[in-house]
């Protein structure tokens, strides 16, 4: 760990804490900048700074304290910091990195409309006569607002904290217009005052996926009201803008030392869903928790991890955490993930459905059908964990119902695999050991296990393999009258796949397998990640050799950079020798692992054409 902070980070934000992760991952320590005072947990080496920062004092911290690199993840909306920052990099020559947040594209709805200030949003209220208005904006706006639409009633939803409470009511704003709201998932709160109040038209900022954006246009929707968003400031210009651990990581790599070169190990969403669950109960039971709250993993691990936030509510509490998947390409490093529990009188843990949490619906996962997807090692640690804390404040006789909650879910589980493994409307609560390894198969193989498993308690005899979404595109065109879990896409691992196959009652496997990945499985590669196998040239110069052709031809072929160049010196044909030869080598390769049932390859070119044998034809 580099001991010297030289890195100030502007934090504040889901993005913030997550920027905090990633630096802490790679080994550098550095100041984390809020405003104002923050419950966040730094690691150890790194430093709070709880105060405003404009130009001259940032100019003279940075000078101070030697700071080479600032990494502004401040809100997207915190215009006035992001110029100051930018001042302060220019009078120094440092580098300003932006850590930026997702967002949705525009909106084109008849009842969404885009303003680019906010004088503009109240012009638009005065001159359409709204007089019945909720805004969903926040604090900051809250003294513009009421001291421009005086004319009109303003309710404001801001988060129910001293600090944000203090700031509305010296604002003048009567303490009935103000809506404390601790859903860090849904707006159920904004629904029941909507109907109470007949409201007339919402506000709302362009706040990107954690700022629940979504879910701000299908709440306008649902109610058919119109919703005024006030478009994204506009930002100085960065050395460099990132999305993901990946590209920060990168860039870092690039122009500094790094103290943890080795990759990081992360955390599932089962374990972060642990930790929240025991939290929120913890706080429902006592009042109180920690900041930072461990667990043990099934291996009797202990493990801790800071809160993001936490509240206490009149029935139920609620904690929340940013997910660290250490280096591993995971879709939701970065995210919130939560949990809400309620006591219940049942004496038994149960799980219920939250916010972007799928539900199963298809038999073959291990679960409960019509249960949200949680799955079995998640359920038994968040059931070991709120069972202990039961049992600690004498509680035999009750119980917890536990909602796990994912905002951004229900939108990236459409780039998973859950809707085919009859998973709807969220992501998957995972994990078998509660730890991510970077770059690890295990998870990408036991999702083609789970596929597996639905395909067939779903008593279907027949699979699709495939690599990825192209290939899978094309097949499906010609296996149409198959459902969509008898797709698979076993993406580099192909052995893994072919051998799941042979453990269940599969009789027939199509592998559908483009030219790129066949010229590796053919060198007898099933794995074929260019991390691991390159196309070997020589192997392929040695097919067109057996094969029969010229000099010439088997010169091209050494001459090669991509597979797919090999269709321009032989015609992509099923009666094709090289063709012919290579698919054999492939089923060659394949039949090593397959036990039990029938493999048919399918070799797939760019273009989607397939070559299929006489029975894949029919």
């Amino acid at each position: 760990m580099n001991n010297t902070p030289f890195i100030l980070l502007f934090g504040g934000t889901t993005e913030g804490k997550a920027a905090a992760n990633w630096l802490n991952d790679m080994g550098f320590t550095y100041y984390y900048s809020t405003k104002t005072a923050t419950s966040f947990e730094v690691y150890d080496g790194c430093i709070k700074l709880e105060q405003a920062l404009l130009v001259d004092k940032m100019t003279d911290f940075c000078k101070e304290k030697e700071i080479t690199l600032i990494v502004d993840a401040a809100h997207p909306y915190a215009r006035d910091l992001h110029w100051n920052i930018h001042a302060c990099c220019a009078k120094l020559d440092l580098a300003h990195i932006r850590i930026e947040r997702s967002f949705t594209d525009k909106k084109q709805a008849d009842n969404v409309h885009y303003h680019e200030s906010l004088d503009a949003m109240i012009q638009a209220c005065k001159a359409t006569g709204y007089n019945r208005i909720l805004s969903l904006m926040g604090v900051k706006s809250v003294a513009k607002l009421h001291g421009s639409l005086d004319d009109a009633q303003v309710w404001y939803r801001i988060l129910d904290r001293p600090l944000s409470w203090d700031k509305a009511l010296a604002c003048g704003v009567s303490q009935d217009k103000i809506m404390g709201s601790l859903a860090f998932d849904n707006f159920t709160d904004a629904e029941d005052l909507i109907e109470q109040q007949k409201i007339q038209v919402l506000l709302t900022k362009d706040s990107g996926h954690n700022g629940l954006f979504e879910q701000k246009v299908a709440l306008a929707q649902k109610y058919q009201l119109p919703l005024l968003v006030l478009e994204q400031p506009t930002l100085p210009e960065f050395t460099k803008v990132f999305k993901c651990r990946a590209e920060l990581r990168q860039y870092m790599e690039a122009n500094y030392s790094l103290t943890k070169p080795d990759l990081a190990h992360g955390y599932t969403s089962g374990t972060c869903a642990t930790i929240c669950a025991k939290a929120a109960a913890t706080l429902l039971l006592t009042g109180e928790c920690n900041n930072k709250i461990a667990i043990r993993l099934p291996d009797g691990e202990q493990v801790s991890m800071p809160l993001h936030t936490k509240a206490k509510e009149s029935y139920s509490a609620y904690a929340t955490v940013i997910k660290n998947s250490g280096d591993d390409p995971d879709l939701m490093d970065g995210l919130v993930i939560g949990c809400r529990v309620y006591l219940n009188q049942s004496a038994g843990i149960r799980f219920v459905k939250g916010e972007g949490v799928g539900i199963v619906k298809l038999p073959g996962l291990g679960l409960p059908l019509n249960e949200p997807a949680v799955n079995k090692v998640p359920r038994a640690m968040i059931k070991s964990e709120l069972e202990r804390l039961l049992d600690e404040h004498g509680l035999p006789n009750a119980g917890f119902d536990v909602e796990v909650f994912i905002p951004q879910g229900q939108q990236l589980a459409l780039k998973t695999f859950n809707p085919r493994l009859g998973i709807e409307g969220g992501l998957s609560i995972i994990g078998s050991t509660g730890r991510i390894k970077p770059f690890s198969s295990e998870v990408y193989v036991a999702t083609i296990h789970r596929q597996l498993d639905v395909v067939e308690q779903n008593n279907a005899d027949q699979v699709v393999f495939n690599s990825g979404g192209r290939s899978e595109r094309y097949l499906k065109e010609h296996f149409k009258h198959l459902p969509p879990y008898c797709f698979v896409q076993y993406g580099n691992y192909i052995g893994e796949a072919l051998n799941a196959a042979s453990q269940r009652n599969i009789k027939v496997a199509h592998l559908g397998i483009m030219i790129g990945k066949a010229v590796k499985l053919a060198a007898g590669h099933l794995d074929t990640h260019s991390r691991n196998v390159v196309m070997d040239k020589d192997f392929l110069a040695d097919l067109a050799t057996e094969a029969g052709y010229s000099e010439e031809q088997i010169e091209q072929v050494r001459g090669i950079t991509l597979a797919r160049e090999l269709e321009q010196i032989f015609p992509f044909k099923l009666e094709e020798p090289f063709f012919s030869l290579l698919s054999q080598r492939c089923e060659s390769a394949a039949s090593n692992v397959v036990e039990g049932y029938q493999l048919r390859l399918i070799l797939i070119n760019n273009e989607g054409e397939m070559l299929l044998n006489d029975e894949q034809e029919k």
